[in-house]
């Protein structure tokens, strides 16, 4: 069964899936900073109430990137914290950007799916990373960012790698924070799909993270990519909940700054 987490639950382990180099805790909510590459380590998680005036600690938290040159941003849920948060931000000129489906399956639902190819999992090194971040389209600062929060990470953790004719056909990331299992960066080389590489990934993630005692696992995907999310419905994973950026307006350039979930 799916592990009866609530969302802000989910949100906080998830977030140590993917830790920025700075992180401040501030009246209830999670500021985490990271070199404005990213997202999910660029902003803050309001899972808590504040004891203060919602305007003032708002203020506080774009005071904090202005100071670091990146814009303020709060990754939002229905559970965040205060309720009025979402109606202050959008007041407060915060664009809503990138609605993002978080999703799960029992983690014994995953693993009786059968791989369709073989899989390598691989220890974490930066030679495995490497492989990660085979062909990506990232800048060398962006690869190189991601490379410190992948070795950052605290939770058990393994590089997923499929080789079709001695070539890098898919790669796949999996971290465990306690009984939850996080897919990340699963990814298909162009010339390679539809030949079952990312089903495979998730496959294999999954049987490593049930080992490790995962019992749910977890992945977050666009709204708007329709493959992936057709994709994961094949596999049996059911979104659990909704989350989406509020990103202050001023200063805000989509073509400025590396995006992810």
């Amino acid at each position: 069964m799916v592990s009866p987490r609530t969302i802000s639950d989910i949100e906080y382990l998830a977030s140590h899936c993917w830790p920025g180099k700075e992180i401040e805790r501030y009246e209830g909510w999670i500021i985490h900073w990271n070199d404005a590459v990213t997202w999910r380590a660029n902003s803050v998680l309001p899972i808590g109430e504040p004891s203060v005036i919602l305007e003032d600690a708002i203020d506080y938290v774009i005071k904090f990137y202005e100071e670091r040159s990146t814009p303020a941003a709060f990754k939002m849920t229905e559970e965040s914290k205060p309720e009025n948060l979402e109606e202050t931000l959008e007041e407060m000129g915060f664009v809503k950007f990138m609605n993002t489906y978080l999703q799960t399956i029992p983690i014994d639902e995953l693993t009786c799916l059968d791989p369709r190819v073989g899989v390598d999992l691989l220890r974490v090194t930066d030679e495995s990373i490497d492989t990660l971040i085979h062909r990506s389209k990232r800048t060398e600062f962006e690869l190189e960012i991601r490379r410190e929060i992948i070795h950052r990470i605290e939770g058990e953790k393994k590089i997923a790698r499929v080789m079709i004719d001695g070539q890098i056909a898919g790669v796949g990331f999996g971290v465990v924070e306690e009984d939850l299992l996080g897919l990340f960066s699963v990814r298909t080389l162009p010339e390679y799909q539809h030949r079952g590489v990312a089903w495979s990934i998730s496959c294999a993630l999954g049987m490593w993270g049930e080992e490790t005692g995962a019992s749910t696992a977890f992945l977050q995907v666009e709204a708007d990519n329709v493959p992936a999310l057709e994709l994961y419905d094949s596999m049996g994973f059911k979104t659990q909940y909704t989350y989406w950026y509020r990103i202050l307006g001023e200063g805000f350039s989509e073509s400025q700054y590396e995006y992810s979930c």
